[in-house]
């Protein structure tokens, strides 16, 4: 029987490679594209979520390549608090009901510089020293 294992694509990434570029976004910007990366991440995640729900003749794995806590990262928690309570999140439950396991890879620019690369993500534009600083805040928000 087997297992029917489904992977959850980067949201960032996808919206992102749409040619946004966050640095050039004011704050009112930055906020309203951070709310709708997590508004649209959280339904990508549902998507699967249901068909594995949906799946009655095998076990199902879902990894999810970022999650809901990461855009935290990006903002300030006064902005991250007031965009969870516009789309009706709780916190305490992306950190502990939504998934049932969470593992944090840490990046390659953290101990393995000479392996960092961009060239596998065209969206990602991060020095090594910058990829470091954001892993460790998005470490810290898990």
């Amino acid at each position: 029987m087997g297992w029917k294992v489904y992977t959850v694509p980067e949201t960032a990434t996808i919206l992102l490679g749409g040619r946004v570029k966050f640095e050039e976004l004011n704050y009112n910007q930055a906020y309203l594209f951070q709310k709708d990366l997590l508004k649209t991440m959280l339904q990508i995640e549902d998507t699967y979520f249901n068909q594995a729900a949906a799946t009655t003749d095998r076990n199902v794995l879902i990894i999810c390549d970022r999650g809901g806590m990461d855009p935290s990262a990006y903002t300030d928690r006064e902005s991250w608090l007031r965009m969870l309570k516009e789309i009706g999140v709780e916190e305490f439950d992306l950190l502990n009901k939504r998934y049932d396991q969470v593992v944090h890879l840490v990046t390659a620019a953290d101990g393995a510089e000479e392996y960092y690369t961009l060239a596998n993500n065209q969206t990602r534009k991060e020095n090594v020293e910058a990829a470091r600083k954001m892993d460790d805040k998005t470490r810290k928000v898990l």
